[in-house]
């Protein structure tokens, strides 16, 4: 066998029936190897490297499985450097398959070969494993490593550099070296349930903070199902509330964009039990945040030992899977004698502020996100179109599950992870996306109409850079610059650019919003909702430096604000 049969066999075997790339001339007898296994396993051709990788990207996280791209040396694989750290920052199992022709490109010379790049330079700071392979020798070995590195511990994309030459060499599978795995294991889990047995009942007001960790996981039920039996309240990062959008117990997402009722229940919980979440401790040293700090005891559940080098007081700290910590609390039999009152205050806080910071175009969102099948993945993009998705999805009970772009917010990668996300579950998606990051990934738009994905595109255009616009004005006294027609930035007319493509587009009226019906979802073909938005329309509420987590602005009546503040 060769090995870019044993590499397309060793796919299958993990049941990878989809991969994203563009042909180029290194690689493509592992291309032709897939050719070779089409019944099992297909390549689909993206119009750049970038929107490859983002599909790889919906793949992986709508699959819960790995996701895989390849590209060809040179300007290919730079292509791709946005989508690779992407998915290094939020965590997303990738394998990144490209080659090269060149024995020696270590030197001095600028240019040793034509299109040959030193990719070890490039990488190795944005995958959790590299590796350039001159020789099949160990290969099984570096492919296992790679394939368990992506998909275990703190989740994240590999990358394997072929010397293109490689893929025709035959191997001897029983002679190969085989990578061996170590599973890590909760140590002193008895010390843990003491602890944890003590502080929730000793605690007054104790909370679970959910993260994305928790993402890939299967053990959201049993969580919820600890909730309830004790009356925790939930709250989460702002990219994690899907995955528990179901429960009564869940009270939303917290940041400085969060929704104020969240805030508000953060401020005033006294212990806080963190399963895969790090969103938080980003503001460790934030003015708005410290008396959060302060006033909890935090017990942090994170797989990587590293985040913990972000030093956080009044905490401790277990570097284990949160499925193991979850099992555990399972077990321990808690006398939280204050639940009641505590989860009473909670329901009222979200009761009194739930209306708040809801209006166009969140209003709208809404709408579609009421008719929406419940079958339907969402995928968001970059910008204020991301925020108004969040608060209209908290405000309207949907429980689908939703795809961003976390902490890298990479603008322009909707499409591409809708195209991928399709893929990995063969379920219709609906994707939300601003006239700004339409334009950094639009020649998808041929590859949905081409192959009649069923995907609906919500359009939010307000024809501005929104975000940009905004910090402009607070910074520079309504200087803008780039950010607004009359200062440079500008759309196409997208009904036309669109429907050029042979997608279907609709402009959604205003005042006829309501009236869209679920029918409109049924037509299983690719279609764009244009959504105009006034540019003026600002993302709030938003939490100025300094205040305290709970004091958002625009500012509540102060006679209500002062009152929930004291409940």
């Amino acid at each position: 066998m060769i090995v870019a049969d044993f590499l397309v066999d060793f796919l299958i075997k993990k049941k990878i029936t989809d991969i994203f790339g563009i042909p180029g001339g290194v690689i493509l007898e592992f291309l032709y190897a897939i050719d070779r296994r089409k019944k099992l396993i297909k390549p689909h051709l993206n119009f750049h490297e970038q929107n490859s990788i983002f599909s790889a990207c919906g793949y992986a996280i709508a699959g819960k499985k790995l996701g895989v791209v390849y590209a060809t040396r040179g300007p290919g694989i730079t292509n791709m450097i946005t989508g690779i750290s992407d998915a290094y920052y939020d965590s997303v199992p990738i394998m990144i398959i490209t080659a090269h022709s060149s024995k020696n490109p270590y030197n001095n010379m600028r240019i040793f070969s034509d299109q040959e790049i030193n990719t070890s330079n490039l990488f190795s700071g944005i995958t959790k494993y590299y590796a350039r392979i001159d020789n099949s020798k160990n290969i099984q070995y570096k492919i296992e490593k790679a394939y368990h590195e992506a998909m275990n511990g703190r989740k994240g994309p590999v990358l394997l550099d072929f010397d293109m030459k490689v893929f025709f060499e035959t191997i001897e599978i029983k002679k190969t070296k085989i990578f061996k795995t170590k599973k890590l294991k909760l140590k002193n889990y008895k010390n843990f349930k003491q602890l944890i047995k003590k502080k929730i009942s000793n605690s007054k007001r104790p909370i679970f903070l959910v993260g994305d960790g928790l993402r890939y996981t299967n053990k959201i039920q049993k969580l919820l199902k600890i909730s309830k039996k004790n009356n925790i309240p939930i709250l989460s990062s702002r990219f994690s509330q899907d995955l528990i959008s179901q429960s009564k117990y869940f009270f939303g997402y917290l940041g400085s964009h969060g929704l104020r009722y969240s805030n508000f229940i953060l401020s005033k919980s006294d212990l806080i039990i963190s399963l895969g979440n790090r969103n938080l401790f980003l503001n460790n040293k934030s003015k708005s945040f410290r008396k959060i700090f302060k006033n909890n005891f935090i017990v942090r559940v994170d797989l990587d030992k590293a985040e913990f080098t972000r030093k956080v007081s009044n905490s401790i700290n277990y570097n284990i899977d949160a499925s193991q910590i979850i099992n555990e609390i399972e077990k321990i039999k808690i006398n939280h004698t204050k639940s009641n009152e505590w989860l009473k205050t909670c329901n009222l806080i979200k009761k009194e502020l739930f209306d708040e910071d809801f209006s166009y175009p969140i209003t709208v969102i809404e709408h579609i996100l009421k008719v929406v099948p419940k079958n339907y993945i969402i995928v968001s993009d970059v910008g204020n179109n991301e925020y108004w998705l969040s608060r209209a999805y908290a405000h309207s009970g949907c429980k689908n599950t939703m795809i961003f772009s976390k902490s890298f917010g990479a603008m322009g990668s909707s499409i591409g992870k809708a195209i991928g996300a399709y893929y990995a579950t063969l379920k219709p998606v609906l994707c939300f996306i601003g006239d700004q990051a339409l334009q950094m990934c639009i020649q998808e738009l041929h590859y949905v109409a081409k192959h009649f994905l069923p995907i609906t595109i919500v359009l939010l255009n307000n024809r501005s850079s929104g975000m940009i616009r905004s910090r402009q004005k607070w910074r520079y006294n309504n200087k803008f610059l780039h950010t607004t027609p009359e200062s440079g930035y500008s759309v196409p007319n997208f009904d036309t650019v669109v429907k050029s493509y042979g997608i279907k587009f609709y402009k959604i009226n205003i005042l006829k919003a309501s009236k869209i019906k679920k029918n409109l979802f049924r037509e299983d073909q690719p279609k764009m909702l244009e959504i105009k938005v006034d540019p003026k329309i600002e993302m709030i509420p938003h939490l100025p430096f300094g205040f305290p987590v709970q004091k958002l602005l625009p500012a509540l009546d102060e006679k209500k604000y002062n009152w929930l503040d004291n409940l």
